[in-house]
């Protein structure tokens, strides 16, 4: 299992990747407007690590985002008409995240890779576990609960970069409210972690109960990000 410092780093790697910034501009305490050569048209991506806010841009959008956010401050950065919509990504602390038992009155099960065939056709879990017309899914891990042989619960886990994996959960609302959410999320990410690849949970910042779930699971916050290009 890697250790706190090994997952905060592989997590910056992921992070500057996918803004295509560096690691020393995340590490840093100050604004840096990058040009994402990854992104063709209409890319604008705000994102904040401790003291470091990163603008990235697509090239035709460059410099009308500098002229619009050049010497703003973070809550003046996100409150752009240019963009709508933040999201909070936790990453493991590895001082709390430890696996907790099963409840009895609850059946559950882990499936991995191929295995996940078995649970094509099932609906309602968009966020950890869906299948596209052809019967495929992106997950590649899945913790699910289940009652009198329904699945009520799903935690899934989806490759991101390299060995860095993003969770969702999805609970159907009837049986919301009794740990299942906190307690899938824990245990897949210790399932995870043990398996030497790391996750990350994210969560929209208007959605409170996501944000809880991260926070009984044992994740702490990490970064920000901007969700939508207006």
């Amino acid at each position: 299992m890697k250790n706190q410092a090994e997952i905060n780093e592989a997590i910056y790697k992921y992070i500057a990747c996918f803004v295509d910034c560096t690691i020393e501009q995340l590490k840093s305490n100050g604004t840096y407007f990058v040009k994402n050569t990854k992104e063709k048209k209409d890319y604008i991506k705000i994102l904040s690590v401790r003291d470091a806010n990163i603008i990235s841009l697509s090239e035709d959008k460059y410099e009308i985002g500098k002229h619009a956010l050049l010497g703003k401050n973070r809550d003046e950065l996100y409150e752009s008409t240019l963009i709508f919509g933040q999201t909070i990504h936790y990453v493991p602390d590895l001082r709390k995240v430890t696996r907790r038992s099963f409840p009895d009155n609850f059946l559950f099960e882990l499936y991995v890779g191929e295995e996940l065939k078995q649970l094509c056709g099932i609906s309602g879990f968009d966020n950890s576990l869906a299948f596209d017309e052809n019967g495929n899914t992106n997950t590649d891990f899945a913790l699910c609960a289940r009652k009198d042989n329904e699945i009520i619960a799903v935690a899934g886990a989806s490759a991101a970069f390299g060995n860095i994996l993003e969770v969702g959960i999805d609970v159907k609302k009837e049986w919301r409210g009794q740990g299942l959410a906190g307690l899938l999320v824990r245990n897949l990410t210790v399932e995870l972690l043990e398996r030497d690849m790391i996750p990350f949970y994210s969560a929209s910042v208007t959605n409170l109960a996501s944000q809880a779930v991260a926070i009984t699971s044992g994740y702490m916050p990490f970064w920000t990000d901007s969700y939508g290009v207006r």
